[in-house]
């Protein structure tokens, strides 16, 4: 029997399906293109109707288990389906949300940006990648300039590790001051302490928003610094 269904989720989507609920990020894509870079839209969250024979459906159920920190919670249960050769869409109902990707000549994937949060994703550390080292250094350079170019739009470094990519890209092209910071915590109330995830960014976040690129030590994320 074969139905017309409505499907949530992530799907791989056109340009042109993406631009008729979003027209809005047309001239950031143009800018793109005229400054000879590449950009694919990635992580399309969209509701899509499709035709599907409910009949020839294999269904699935996976349980998730809490996480680590979060062992005393219950876990939760996922249906899925193997539908085969994938549906086509019938029709685009909306599209939520998705991510730009952006490459340079000699570097795929330099940069991948979040335009509803403005927000940078990721930035390519290319340094340690395998290769001549003059090969890095002109592909560092490349993804250096799409960096500073999304800084100068206004858009975020999203997280610790977005801000710790940028900073090295930073130190190499533009030779900033640079000084060491110690810092003393001591635990006022045990209950209110994040991981040291949490704290990173948090941390990260604040000197950031006050022009400060700060890198701090790697700890087990899981865990609270509490000694």
């Amino acid at each position: 029997m074969r139905s017309e269904i409505k499907l949530k989720g992530s799907f791989s989507l056109s340009e042109k399906d993406v631009l008729e609920f979003h027209s809005w990020i047309g001239p950031l894509l143009e800018e793109i293109r005229n400054r000879g870079w590449n950009y694919e839209l990635s992580d399309v969250e969209a509701e899509v109707l499709v035709e599907l024979d409910l009949d020839e459906l294999k269904f699935n159920l996976k349980y998730h288990p809490p996480r680590l920190e979060d062992f005393e919670k219950e876990g939760t249960y996922e249906i899925s389906a193997e539908v085969g050769e994938p549906p086509a869409a019938l029709k685009i109902l909306s599209v939520e949300s998705f991510k730009v990707r952006i490459s340079t000549k000699n570097c795929w994937n330099a940069a991948e940006i979040d335009p509803f949060k403005r927000e940078i994703k990721s930035i390519k550390d290319v340094l340690w990648s395998f290769g001549e080292e003059v090969d890095k250094l002109s592909k560092a350079r490349e993804v250096y300039e799409v960096a500073r170019w999304l800084i100068e739009k206004e858009f975020k470094l999203a997280n610790d590790y977005v801000i710790k990519d940028y900073k090295k890209l930073v130190e190499m092209f533009e030779k900033p001051y640079k000084f060491t910071i110690t810092l003393e915590i001591a635990v006022e109330d045990e209950n209110k302490v994040p991981g040291w995830k949490e704290l990173k960014e948090e941390l990260s976040k604040f000197f950031y928003e006050r022009g400060l690129l700060v890198e701090l030590k790697n700890r087990d994320p899981f865990r609270k610094p509490i000694p």
